[in-house]
């Protein structure tokens, strides 16, 4: 189209089934679509192997769920010096053992990104004592070898019948993206 001429990448948008399951199926980001789809879309463009592998390489993913935002009852399951709450902005979400996939570059990346669009940002970090959930970006991640950064609208009540943000934060979440897909900025 006239509005992708001359981009340098090609931007894709993944939604998948099944995530609250466990991910599995042909449509669920353990399954086959995401990985044929970017297969496919090298091939046509005449790529192989080789550049099929330099593409992935190059490849920065951006995975959005929801976080907790610290709740006032319940404060002492976040980590003492991580408290995000709702309202703040959105959540770049880091876990050492990996149940979100979030590196070094990509923290840069998306931090620069808030910046660019005038947003303000905050961490989650999981209590080390309480187990953590995770998100489809491990999959995508480990599945594709795509560097991936996990982030999200900081939420009361996860998991639960009434879920509950600020206002403000999917607006904020939604310019952060915006910020951090603009081809503008890329090298």
């Amino acid at each position: 189209s006239a509005h992708g001429a001359g981009l340098s990448f090609i931007p894709v948008l993944a939604a998948f089934d099944h995530e609250e399951n466990g991910s599995t199926s042909d449509t669920g980001a353990e399954g086959p679509l995401l990985g044929t789809v970017l297969k496919r879309s090298v091939h046509a463009r005449g790529g192989g192997y080789e550049e099929r592998a330099r593409a992935l390489a190059g490849s920065l993913c951006l995975s959005s769920d929801t976080g907790h935002a610290v709740h006032p009852n319940y404060a002492e399951r976040h980590d003492p010096t991580h408290h995000p709450m709702a309202g703040g902005g959105p959540l770049l979400k880091v876990n050492v053992n990996q149940r979100y996939a979030t590196d070094g570059s990509g923290r840069a990346e998306f931090t620069a990104a808030c910046e660019r669009a005038g947003v303000p940002w905050q961490s989650f970090v999981s209590h080390n004592a309480m187990p953590c959930g995770t998100t489809i970006g491990p999959i995508t991640a480990a599945r594709h070898g795509i560097a991936t950064v996990d982030v999200g609208a900081a939420i009361l009540s996860m998991h639960s019948a009434r879920e509950l943000c600020a206002v403000a934060d999917p607006y904020l979440l939604a310019n952060a993206m915006t910020a951090f897909l603009d081809p503008s900025w890329r090298p």
